[in-house]
């Protein structure tokens, strides 16, 4: 069913561990996540450019993207310096789709300078402030394609006290990232036993 067209939206909240959707208000889904590079995932980090979680407000989720051979072929020859293409890191860091977030107008204060994120999947948990799903962003993504690809996001973390939380954090340096927060996805140098796609042979053949 295609609820652009009956006005009824999917509903997603992620609340930092888990995001959730809702239908037509009765619980259609959940899939475990994680928003943030390890150490900085807590809600006192998401005015952290590149470090920490998406910040709490608002979204509208866009539709789906995948992606392509060309696309994979090119992220992974990040691994040798070559920046190209719109999926830095391949599969290895999106997973195989994604789905961009537009933020609106109620993003909380100290993270307002912040954009570029998505959701995605990938094969090691963390991010620089996407909602990072791994393993579970093809279910996710087979849940969202059916319903029209249109959906409205809440981003609120339990029990956080931003005063309390602003006394007690270190003191940090709030920089606006320089490009999308989705660019600072992959880390060139990380090896994993279950990575799935190209392996930079491949990709460097690609091109041969």
């Amino acid at each position: 069913m295609d609820q652009r067209n009956n006005g009824n939206r999917i509903k997603l909240h992620f609340d930092g561990k888990r995001l959730n959707a809702t239908e037509n208000g009765r619980y259609a889904g959940g899939w475990d996540g994680v928003s943030g590079r390890p150490g900085h995932q807590t809600p006192e980090w998401q005015g952290d450019a590149g470090e920490g979680p998406i910040p709490q407000g608002t979204y509208d989720v866009g539709p789906l993207q995948h992606i392509g051979l060309r696309d994979e072929a090119l992220g992974m020859l990040k691994a040798v310096g070559v920046s190209k293409g719109g999926w830095p890191g391949g599969r290895y860091a999106w997973g195989r789709s994604r789905t961009w977030l537009d933020p609106k107008a109620d993003i909380d204060p100290s993270g307002a300078h912040r954009s570029g994120f998505s959701i995605h999947g990938g094969s090691a948990p963390g991010s620089a402030g996407c909602i990072d799903l791994t393993g579970q962003m093809d279910n996710f993504a087979d849940f969202y394609k059916k319903t029209g690809q249109s959906a409205d996001l809440n981003v609120s973390y339990p029990e956080y006290d931003p005063e309390t939380s602003a006394s007690e954090a270190p003191e940090r340096k709030h920089k606006p990232a320089p490009e999308p927060e989705g660019e600072y996805r992959w880390e060139p140098g990380i090896s994993s036993p279950n990575r799935r796609g190209l392996s930079l042979r491949d990709a460097l053949r690609i091109f041969e």
